[in-house]
């Protein structure tokens, strides 16, 4: 007999072939359980099905089907199959040519593990007799989640994919209600994935509109996800994920229905940050379907090994699923109607509903029959039950034939069960039958597709900029405005927009594809410059505005501080220094851009400091410049003539630079497609040139020629008395179709260091923090990383670009890199860091080339000594939040709202005022290995009450009196009311 190939993703029935003769029969293959097995065969075939049916008992039974395929038996008959003491029989008449006939094992057979079964036919004048292995079984249960991948702009522009995505909301509804008398299982229910749809719809919806839309999730009928929408989350910030969940909030409150899971789709990876922010909000679990193909790396070994996520100390976890990919119904089915929506900008030829009149026809049973096999012989899943997606693909509607489907199939099967079901159910089941069994994890599972942040740089860290300018002006407000209600609705807009930024889809799927691409382009970018227009104004609204030549410093962390302070050009006209509030000048320095800096030092924390503009100059014979050197005493730099790197750089006399790196610091390095590491150009034709030489800042300037770009000009600037050195590279960049990275390297010599990023509420060493499963090819951080050994170190901060390689260039994997040897599994320490700063390594979803100037800056700390968390985080978020400058009036008076004494370890991460400005919520966060305690001292304004603030349930807890504890390595939250 000739077996045909099966079809992809299919796994049949398992098939034993016996061979019968007059006198005998051959096995040719050695039995195992759980095992496919043949034996050619053209009298026989024997199919051990993956189902069970009902048997007359009412009870499960196996199904084995016996095809008999020419005239060997004749006449009248019985198919026995014997189990141990219990047996089934069939009486059958075998007349001429091929025949089929199924028997039910008997009830419990093989559901647990492989028995042995004896199978007797028998005729007047023929018994066959032959033993039989029936591979384990379970009686599985389906548990699937209908859906559409909220994808926004991939297939179609934004404004369609909302349409889409808002048309199922009423859709999915009124199936939902028209199957509610269905049996159990079948009975529909639409999930939108997360809360993006249902906000579209609702903002523009009348208000019956909405009331049946708020009375379908109060029903059950549209189970409701926690995140916003699908992003990126090692690109958030602290803060951003918290803004992230907001949404989900409100409508618990609006609907009185409890949102305790978050959906995570098509993204490989998440930031481990996200663990203690969901477990706070009460969210209980996380489901996350992975793309299951593009530049997924390692992250589908973690593919069906639910874990129980916890937090670096164990205080809070989540249980964590992620089960397979999201696309077993595009395969199958959705490929037959998501083409003709691609692409489609005519919304009125926009497929609205997936009906057929097959309901059972392109169903699950491909899918099934792989993956239940699979798991059946995995050691690391012993669950009955099989979470599964089933969605038409990325912005599709509703497969209206599924609730048809699901109750055929459970009137003609047991076993497998099918139910349709919501995330929260799938992730109860597992927590509730299987909880005490499931593993603890603790661990970054570092994302796969940061590597997209490169191919739009310059958005990037405008975002970076948004998002940080928002949280300093939440606190700015506080400290400014006191009792005057905050314009929440702007704040929100503004994240709303930051959000929509971090959101995982830029770009059209066929990027060359005009003119989609562009317009779908076009709306994203609108994200970031909306996000930073009205972050801008919102400090601007924070800030006095009056014409004066008097300034104040303000300060919006929680510890005193000092800092270079840079008056705007504009501002700075007609000015020369600055003195202080009694008249003293401070060190200052006009820069040649027009711009007016000063030191300020010992800004109080919640405070601020009041100066003077002069239109005299400061006056010092101070240098810092010489030739190629910079040197302030502390720190020295040497810039190679040549190349344009730092080839020396001197901290309190000791070497900083690896001498026999493959770079140096802040070494320009341009990759072509998949090239080599070593393979890299340099820069070449460096000229150096001094910019500013200054009492108070040297910078030299360094412009070169550079591989992929119209002119790279790189400034290296140090302070008078400070111990942190600058780095700005601006790139002229060429439109370049042609896979491309760039990076810049640095390379510090620090001996089998640890490696230890900044991330959403936490910090990661790498490797050793890293789950198994997590990206090691690129990294992301969130403002800083420390690389140290106990006897040095240094601190970087890459403003610009976040996602950072180890030892050499790892970022160099093109395509969709399926199972790629090329992915690391392990990183060794090192000193050498390179930042990966832009790229177009993707085939689909990014614009193909970037042009003009874009600018990269770093910031690095070196010291000595070991990591020291609180000194790098401090150095961190100076970089990110600086102090801010704004001229006030003459009766300005400085001073401070509060301060926080006690452990240095304790830190405010935002201060932002209430809606009706009567209250306010104030985040600590602990960066120390034991509880602190700490004591809230108030100057300016005291607070009538203070208490605990329980996020999850919106509500006040403990008062807080003389001082608040904050749990080792943790965070609370604080409601302040006036």
């Amino acid at each position: 007999m000739e077996l045909k190939s099966m079809p992809a993703f299919r796994l049949g029935p398992v098939f034993i072939f016996l061979t019968v003769t007059a006198i005998a029969c051959t096995n040719r293959a050695k039995l195992k359980d759980s095992t496919v097995y043949e034996i050619d065969s053209d009298t026989l075939k024997c199919s051990v099905e993956p189902r069970y049916g009902y048997r007359a008992d009412g009870k499960p039974g196996r199904e084995l089907t016996f095809t008999f395929r020419n005239d060997y038996f004749e006449g009248e008959g019985k198919i026995t199959v014997k189990c141990g003491r219990k047996k089934e029989s069939l009486d059958v008449y075998f007349s001429q040519g091929p025949e089929e006939f199924k028997v039910l094992l008997p009830a419990g057979t093989g559901v647990r593990s492989a028995c042995l079964a004896d199978i007797v036919i028998e005729t007047e004048e023929r018994i066959y007799k032959k033993p039989l292995t029936i591979p384990a079984f379970r009686y599985w249960e389906i548990l699937i989640y209908p859906h559409s991948h909220v994808d926004i702009g991939y297939t179609n522009t934004h404004a369609n994919v909302e349409l889409i995505h808002t048309r199922n909301l009423v859709n999915g509804l009124e199936l939902a209600k028209r199957t509610e008398d269905y049996p159990q299982g079948a009975r529909y229910k639409w999930n939108p994935e997360v809360i993006w749809p249902v906000e579209r719809y609702l903002s523009k919806a009348t208000e019956e509109e909405k009331q049946v839309i708020l009375d379908g999730i109060r029903a059950g009928y549209i189970p409701l996800d926690a995140g916003y929408v699908n992003v990126n989350t090692s690109v958030a910030g602290d803060e951003e994920l918290f803004e992230f969940f907001r949404q989900g909030q409100e409508y618990e409150k609006i609907t009185g229905k409890k949102i305790e899971t978050l959906v995570q789709v098509d993204i490989p990876g998440m930031s481990w940050g996200i663990v203690p922010v969901a477990a706070k909000l009460g969210i209980k679990y996380c489901f996350a379907f992975n793309n299951g193909f593009d530049r997924v790396g390692r992250s589908t070994d973690q593919g069906f090994k639910p874990f129980w996520w916890s937090d670096a100390q164990g205080k809070n976890k989540i249980l964590f699923l992620q089960p397979g990919s999201y696309n077993p119904g595009a395969l199958v089915k959705g490929k037959y109607f998501w083409p003709k929506m691609a692409g489609q900008t005519d919304p009125s030829k926009l497929i609205e509903i997936v009906r057929t009149d097959h309901p059972r026809g392109n169903f699950i049973d491909s899918y099934i029959d792989q993956k239940l096999p699979e798991l059946e012989e995995a050691d690391y899943y012993p669950y009955d039950i099989f979470p599964m997606s089933w969605a038409m693909a990325d912005n599709t509607p509703i497969d209206a034939d599924l609730p048809e489907a699901v109750r055929s199939w459970n009137g003609e099967y047991a076993y497998p069960e099918l139910r349709i079901v919501s995330a929260t159910e799938i992730m109860r089941e597992f927590d509730e039958r299987y909880g005490d069994q499931i593993p603890v994890l603790k661990g970054d599972f570092t994302e796969y597709w940061t590597d997209g942040t490169g191919a739009a740089a310059k958005q990037t860290a405008q975002n970076r900029a948004s998002k940080e300018r928002l949280v300093q002006t939440e606190t700015l407000w506080t400290m400014l405005k006191p009792g005057e209600p905050a314009p929440r609705e702007e704040f929100n807009k503004a994240w709303w927009n930051i959000l929509m930024g971090s959101e995982h889809t830029w770009c059209y799927m066929a990027p060359s594809q005009e003119p989609i691409s562009s317009d779908i382009l076009k709306t994203k970018f609108a994200f970031f410059d909306n996000a930073r227009d009205q972050s801008l104004a919102l400090l601007a609204k924070t800030l006095p505005a009056v014409e004066s030549s008097n300034i104040a410093v303000f300060n919006n962390l929680s510890w005193k501080r000092d800092g270079i302070v840079v008056i705007p050009a504009d501002q700075a006209k007609g000015f020369r220094s600055v003195s202080d509030a009694t008249g003293v000048k401070v060190k200052s320095q006009k820069l040649s851009t027009g711009e007016l800096i000063f030191k300020a030092e010992d800004v109080p924390a919640f405070g601020s400091k009041k100066y003077r503009l002069s239109k005299e100059a400061y006056i010092s014979a101070s240098k810092l410049v010489k030739d190629n050197i910079l040197d302030n005493g502390i720190i020295r730099v040497e810039i190679n003539p040549n190349t344009g790197d730092v080839s020396s750089l001197t901290f309190k006399g000791v070497e900083f630079v690896d001498q026999d790196a493959k770079c140096a610091i802040n070494s320009f390095r341009y990759l072509i497609a998949d090239d080599k590491p070593e393979k890299a150009f340099a820069p070449k034709e460096a000229k150096i040139s001094m910019k500013e030489n200054g009492p108070l800042l040297a910078t030299l300037s360094v412009k070169s020629q550079a591989e992929g770009c119209n002119s790279l000009t790189s400034e290296i600037t140090i302070y008078d008395g400070q111990e942190n050195i600058d780095f700005k590279n601006v790139v002229d960049k060429m439109a370049i179709l042609d896979k491309e990275g760039l990076h810049f390297g640095f390379a510090f010599d620090i001996d089998s260091p640890a490696v230890v990023a900044d991330i959403p509420w936490g910090t990661m060493e790498v490797e050793k923090d890293q789950l198994c499963s997590a990206n090691r090819n690129w990294i992301t951080l969130q403002r800083w990383l420390d690389i140290s050994n106990r006897e040095r170190g240094v601190t970087w901060c890459p403003l610009d670009a976040p996602v950072f390689q180890v030892g050499t260039i790892t970022a160099n994997i093109l395509g969709a890199a399926t199972e790629s040897a090329a992915w690391i599994r392990r990183l060794e320490p090192s000193g050498t860091i390179y930042s990966w700063a832009l790229n177009n390594h993707w085939h689909t979803n990014f614009q193909l080339s970037q042009e003009g100037e874009i600018t990269f800056r770093y910031r690095v700390r070196p010291h000595f000594n070991g990591y020291d968390y609180v000194a790098a985080n401090r150095f961190g978020m100076e970089q990110y939040q600086p102090l801010v400058v704004a001229r006030v009036d003459e009766t300005f008076e400085a001073g401070q709202l509060m301060a926080i004494d006690g452990s240095p370890a304790i830190h405010s991460t935002v201060f932002k005022t209430s809606e009706d400005g009567r209250s306010a919520i104030l985040r600590l966060r602990s960066l120390s290995d034991q509880d602190e305690g700490v004591c809230l001292k108030w100057f300016d304004r005291t607070p009538a009450s203070i208490h605990t603030f329980d996020m999850d349930d919106d509500k006040p807890m403990e008062e807080i009196r003389d001082q608040v504890t904050i749990p080792a390595k943790d965070f609370v939250t604080l409601r302040v009311v006036w």
